[in-house]
């Protein structure tokens, strides 16, 4: 694919993810800088969708990443951010024990950086959940029918462990889980790591998260456990 075509793909994802809102061809001109047409910029949106990478909701003349478009951004195209000093030297502070209260209070440090809800299980019987709120008050989840969908992850995220201890913990470094590959349900992004045999940390957002700044967090943390 041309380089301008997968620039113009970074460029509707990054917006995307800032706005919350489909992105077209005049934001892209008055926001980025791009020094081409809004036609060119037109065709070439349609070319991305016609590649199964944007969509094109109904109710919008902007455009959005498809699941396959947030994964080639992920895997290819997104560049990680230093994690906030402040945030850093909260961590710092809190593992230095490695206390489960430490870890636990780390996870709000988290889900407050990161505005998602984070869920760290110290083994099958035993998870905390912290940000829920944070994951709630996204657009994507303002509607009484997608919040109860939402709800239901962490009723039956119990469930879910024994898969999720299973991918974590077999891995060498961090997880991105999106859409359909996420076992907490299409709807939502997920960045994890496993913290030793016995636990994992969960950082779960809505499918337009900010997945670089969660993978960096998630990448810090891996350094200090």
């Amino acid at each position: 694919m041309e380089d301008r075509k997968l620039q113009l793909l970074k460029l509707v994802i990054e917006n995307y993810i800032e706005t919350a809102t489909p992105i077209g061809s005049k934001f892209l001109i008055e926001h980025t800088g791009l020094n081409v047409s809004a036609a060119t910029i037109r065709n070439e949106m349609s070319e991305l969708e016609k590649d199964g990478l944007l969509t094109h909701p109904h109710t919008s003349a902007g455009r959005i990443p498809t699941e396959r478009g947030w994964q080639l951004y992920v895997g290819h195209l997104m560049k990680l951010k230093s994690v906030n000093a402040k945030v850093q030297k909260q961590l710092n502070k809190d593992w230095q024990t490695k206390e489960e209260i430490a870890i636990k209070q780390s996870a709000k440090i988290i889900a407050e950086y990161v505005d998602s809800a984070v869920i760290v299980a110290f083994d099958a019987n035993n998870v905390y959940y912290t940000g829920i709120s944070y994951l709630f008050s996204q657009p994507e989840f303002s509607d009484v029918e997608s919040t109860v969908n939402v709800s239901a992850i962490f009723d039956t995220c119990e469930e879910i462990l024994p898969d999720l201890f299973n991918l974590l913990n077999e891995m060498n470094e961090p997880s991105v889980s999106i859409g359909s590959e996420n076992p907490f349900g299409s709807v939502c992004g997920m960045v994890g790591t496993g913290l030793g045999k016995d636990s994992v940390l969960v950082i779960l957002g809505p499918m337009r998260m900010d997945y670089a700044k969660a993978l960096s967090t998630i990448n810090y943390i891996q350094t200090l456990a």
